[in-house]
């Protein structure tokens, strides 16, 4: 019956909505890192932190809890802390004398329009005691484009420091205009251009996307690379970094420790 998924979904929300302040103090969501390699030298030059929900009975994929926090307003807590985790590891990081590589986080559209989130997260970096260039804003594009109320939050960012990632870029009808009211350094290419790689039509589109990318001195990023054929298209057309399972998936925070620091 068609009660039944919905009363089910309900009940899930409802669970995890109770659960959250509690996983919170217990610290239960986790950071991964899932990392961005530079295709010419095949060297890690950032990455991408995802929040996974490790609980005591086994972990929950982001995909189940993510859209329960958006809808409830939990979501501005949720990307807080994990904005506070990534600038602390970062601080632990610089105080070993590492070399610090930017780690940029996501932030939803709920948090963007939040209690002055620029003010806030300028707090937890001067706390942190680090240079906001290492802690990228990600926001979708989706987000940024949908919405000119978002274009003095972003100038805020920009203000204070920060570089803004356009994420999932070309997953939706996207305004090219967009890259040049708002102060985007990096476009993420969306997984679902890259799988076009091979299809004549398809690469003609990411071709221009990349070319116009470029022509207004955007650094791009390509998100979900899998095969040699993507990498190797990529590479011609000057994609300046590669996500994706072709060189690794994402990582807890000791291994891509290892693999960014080489220990």
């Amino acid at each position: 019956k068609y009660s039944g998924p919905i009363s089910q979904h309900q009940l899930r929300a409802q669970t995890y909505e109770a659960r959250f302040s509690e996983a919170i103090q217990n610290k239960e969501f986790v950071v991964w890192y899932q990392p961005k390699y530079n295709p010419y030298n095949e060297k890690i030059v950032g990455a991408e932190a995802l929040v996974r929900w490790q609980t005591p009975e086994g972990m929950i994929p982001p995909g189940e809890f993510l859209d329960v926090f958006e809808s409830d307003g939990l979501i501005e807590k949720l990307d807080e802390y994990v904005f506070r985790t990534v600038c602390q590891q970062q601080k632990a990081w610089a105080d070993m004398g590492r070399k610090l590589l930017p780690v940029s986080v996501n932030v939803s559209r709920c948090s963007l329009f939040g209690q002055d989130i620029v003010g806030r997260y300028k707090k937890i970096i001067e706390e942190c005691g680090i240079d906001p260039l290492y802690v990228p804003i990600e926001i979708t594009e989706s987000v940024a484009l949908a919405n000119l109320k978002i274009k003095p939050i972003a100038d805020a960012f920009f203000d204070a420091g920060f570089h803004l990632h356009m994420d999932d870029f070309g997953s939706g009808r996207s305004s090219l205009n967009g890259l040049t009211v708002m102060h985007f350094d990096v476009v993420k290419l969306d997984k679902s251009l890259i799988d076009s790689i091979g299809n004549r039509s398809g690469e003609l589109i990411l071709n221009y996307t990349m070319a116009l990318g470029k022509e207004l001195g955007k650094r791009l990023v390509a998100e979900g690379v899998e095969t040699e054929s993507q990498l190797s298209f990529l590479k011609i057309n000057g994609c300046d970094a590669i996500q994706g399972y072709y060189y690794s998936k994402r990582l807890a925070v000791n291994e891509y420790e290892r693999k960014a620091y080489g220990e």
